[in-house]
């Protein structure tokens, strides 16, 4: 499994926490939100450094309506896979929601399906994916809705007041973000906020 990290230099005068999200146009068309993946406290001249795999899973959360600022705490996570494991069915019983029917879909190799069961009532749960452990995108949970997800996820950086978890207007972050394109055979990063907390240029090794 391939390994990736960033290294982030405060070198300005910013404090606050250090965020790295995801984005995927096509699935913020499907009504997809990015949440705060990683997140750590930065003071000025201190560095963080957050790690990832690219490994996959099912996330679900009976966290109520989707907005920016809700903090979405998986209460199930089903480890996935983009040609093994890679469809589930959300249901609900007199228990609760839960991830059931985990299995492969050979037909449907490279997408993870989400199927949304006619008792998933609508406006209540959220449901979507996470890597390495921690939700990505999220989608509000409605019945009888089938999620086709293709992950060609976009690395970004960012800097503010973030919780884990958090769901991100990220049209509202673009000013103070950082796209990570890390190149072919380059997996680690090292980004300098500047001392007038703009971004610096990316080291890739």
């Amino acid at each position: 499994m391939t390994n990736y990290t960033v290294k982030i230099k405060n070198n300005g005068s910013f404090k606050g926490d250090i965020a790295v999200y995801q984005r995927q146009p096509d699935l913020e068309k499907m009504g997809a939100m990015s949440l705060a993946w990683f997140t750590k406290g930065s003071n000025p001249n201190t560095e963080v450094e957050f790690g990832w795999g690219i490994d996959y899973s099912f996330v679900w959360s009976e966290v109520g309506k989707l907005k920016p600022g809700v903090i979405f705490k998986a209460s199930q996570t089903v480890d996935a896979g983009l040609k093994v494991n890679n469809k589930v069915k959300l249901d609900k019983n007199d228990y609760g929601y839960l991830f059931e029917n985990l299995t492969t879909d050979p037909v449907h190799a490279g997408t993870l399906l989400i199927e949304e069961s006619g008792l998933v009532p609508g406006g209540e749960a959220s449901v979507g994916i996470g890597m390495s452990g921690f939700g990505t995108f999220v989608w509000q949970a409605e019945p009888n809705v089938d999620l086709a997800i293709q992950p060609k996820p976009e690395y970004w950086v960012t800097y503010g007041t973030y919780r884990q978890g958090e769901i991100l207007d990220v049209q509202q972050m673009v000013n103070k973000s950082l796209k990570l394109d890390f190149p072919i055979n380059k997996y680690n990063a090292v980004v300098t906020l500047n001392s007038d907390n703009t971004w610096g240029n990316i080291e890739y090794k």
